[in-house]
């Protein structure tokens, strides 16, 4: 049995106003609680393989976590909201907010992606990748969205269902996947907000 380890981060706080969407919007990270970070810094595996989404507060939340050396990843990136990255979810047409709201899953907003594609795209990533990385231990710096999809690919979990787990800023999120010659991989989840 061949264990490859995912260390998941979710990127430190968004340096912008709250009640933003910002998706794949390419804001900067809050990186001002240095504590929060040295202690994720102390939490993480020597050697690994570095990964981050690609988008500036990943990017940013990866360095200052000692990842110097990072490979982006597109399919590691949040959700797609489309024409609603940037916005502010209280100036959004109200009919059309509440469409997505009613299927949020299923319903894409204008020019993006459904949760439902986001967690194919991310599922994918991370198969590839765990093929790729087969035995090592791969920090992944990324997203709600990204992390949330990972952890529904290895509960096997509906979408409505991915939507319920929480992942906070600089939280740590671990995941094995379990390589047999005979069965092909499984997943182990060991543990969400570390």
């Amino acid at each position: 049995m061949i264990t490859t380890r995912w260390w998941w981060v979710r990127h430190a706080p968004s340096a912008s106003s709250p009640g933003i969407i910002h998706g794949q919007d390419d804001v900067d990270a809050d990186l001002s609680d240095q504590a929060a970070i040295d202690a994720r810094r102390h939490s993480l595996p020597e050697d690994a393989v570095w990964l981050t989404s690609g988008l500036n507060r990943a990017v940013q939340t990866a360095a200052a976590l000692g990842g110097t050396e990072c490979r982006v990843v597109p399919g590691l990136m949040e959700q797609n909201f489309g024409e609603w990255n940037g916005k502010a979810w209280d100036t959004m047409d109200k009919a059309e907010a509440r469409a997505f709201w009613e299927d949020y899953t299923t319903e894409a907003p204008p020019g993006g992606e459904s949760v439902v594609h986001l967690m194919d795209r991310v599922s994918d990533a991370v198969a590839e990748l765990s093929h790729e990385y087969q035995g090592q231990d791969i920090i992944a710096v990324a997203h709600a969205g990204s992390i949330r999809s990972a952890v529904a690919m290895a509960l096997n979990l509906f979408a409505k269902s991915a939507l319920s787990i929480q992942i906070d800023n600089l939280s740590l999120t671990r995941i094995d996947c379990l390589y047999d010659e005979e069965s092909g991989p499984s997943w182990r989840v060991m543990g969400l907000n570390l």
